[in-house]
């Protein structure tokens, strides 16, 4: 069953009423002309002394006030009608994009390059003379955020969209899971609840539970390859859904079938172009793929699943951390760019941006993430949507969980998640204004 929007009750109304109204109209009649089964029967009304008219048809007296009320439930139906097709007007979503950067902490998405960090990471020289130093390096959080992810934060969020989950501003996104890893973290945004009884490791399994691509495939009616997932890290594949085969799906090191010669040549290379992970293949990979899929298909839903920022993480290798940050913006970039240009998803888009958990906050455990990392639990989510007015960070209110995604989405299309599942979180309002 689908959200009970003002204009599905608008239409159900609209629709009981005027079949009310056709039966009351047409009963009257048939008491004016004598052939109802009561006049029949003799048992017609007596003729009343004045007729009122209803355009070119007398009506009995007696009928008036029926006549009256008719009238009055027509015009309730339009207003009704009228007033819902407005709302349902101002959703202007059709088409989703789910992206989410393994790993990528709330610190450098808010405040740049972290300064302790990479001297701890600094094995030798000067900081000054180091590339990344030079690259990322500024006074102010502000200009240095803006030096890591320009687009993100010139275009994006200064006229398109808003972010949430900065302590600094009041602004909290946490974890529902208490895991603090990544399939479990994966797992509560595709299915609106953190399951800690069932997703205990990283196996590459499939998701014990339905998850909300499978959700918006079946309720839009969509065929495979309109409801896609393309991942860097393997393990996304299978945590996608809980069927196999549901989700159109390419994740890992897997060839991807495309007509384009060059995509084709890409598929070839990335199993030559090793990254040092066995499970991860390159993000450029991914996205190339990502990218060809959209324009060739078009999807009007798209998981895009990015994953080397955590890996380098592991690795303590903060410099590339930093470096796969910004090609992230930079994908952004050539994204926004496309979906512009295309008529489908010009408008019509709602983009969601989020990462799986967080990690340590000082220098001394930056790079790693587990329940007994406190700050492993804080994230982030940035939303770039026609049907959201926020722009910017959040300032203040309530705290968002990670377990409201799943529904969140569905909102921006008209469906209510917990018609899958009644646990899951709820959508988050504020997205919307509300």
């Amino acid at each position: 069953m689908t959200e009970k929007t003002p204009i599905h009750l608008a239409k159900r109304l609209a629709c009981l009423l005027i079949w009310r109204f056709n039966s009351l109209l047409h009963s009257l009649l048939l008491y004016r002309i004598g052939s109802h089964p009561k006049s029949r029967e003799g048992r017609v009304p007596p003729r009343p002394k004045r007729n009122i008219k209803w355009g070119k048809v007398e009506l009995a007296p007696p009928a008036t006030h029926l006549c009256r009320l008719a009238k009055r439930l027509a015009v309730l139906a339009a207003a009704l009608l009228l007033i819902g097709g407005g709302q349902a007007a101002e959703r202007r979503t059709e088409n989703l994009i789910l992206i989410t950067l393994d790993g990528v902490r709330y610190q450098e998405l808010f405040g740049g390059l972290d300064l302790e960090i990479l001297k701890a990471t600094l094995k030798d020289g000067k900081l000054e003379d180091t590339k990344t130093y030079r690259r990322f390096w500024a006074d102010t959080p502000k200009a240095r955020r803006e030096k890591l992810m320009p687009f993100f934060w010139g275009e994006w969020m200064r006229h398109h969209g808003s972010v949430a989950g900065n302590p600094q501003k009041g602004s909290s996104v946490r974890l529902a899971n208490r895991l603090h890893f990544s399939y479990p973290g994966y797992s509560e945004i595709l299915t609106g609840q953190a399951r800690d009884d069932l997703i205990t490791s990283n196996d590459k399994v499939l998701n014990p539970n339905p998850t909300v691509l499978e959700f918006l495939r079946r309720k839009l009616g969509l065929p495979q390859k309109q409801v896609a997932a393309f991942a860097s890290w393997d393990v996304i594949g299978v945590a996608v859904q809980q069927e196999a085969g549901a989700v159109f799906t390419n994740a890992g090191y897997e060839a991807y079938a495309h007509p384009a010669p060059a995509i084709q040549s890409m598929s070839r290379l990335q199993f030559e172009m090793l990254t040092p992970w066995d499970t991860v293949r390159h993000d450029e990979i991914t996205f190339r793929f990502a990218m060809a899929h959209l324009k060739t298909h078009r999807p009007r839903v798209l998981y895009l699943s990015l994953g080397e920022t955590d890996d380098w993480a592991h690795e303590k290798r903060y410099d590339r951390v930093l470096a796969a940050i910004a090609r992230f913006d930079s994908f952004f970039n050539e994204l926004w760019d496309w979906l512009q240009a295309d008529a489908q998803y010009r408008g019509k888009t709602t983009l969601l941006i989020t990462t799986d958990h967080g990690r340590g906050d000082i220098a001394l455990n930056w790079h790693t993430h587990n329940a007994k990392i406190k700050d492993a639990k804080n994230t982030w989510l940035a939303i770039i949507s026609p049907d959201s007015p926020l722009r910017g960070e959040w300032i203040g209110g309530e705290p968002v969980v990670m377990d409201q995604i799943a529904a969140t989405l569905c909102r921006f299309v008209g469906l209510n998640y917990s018609e899958q599942n009644p646990n899951a979180g709820k959508p988050i309002t504020r997205i919307f204004g509300k």
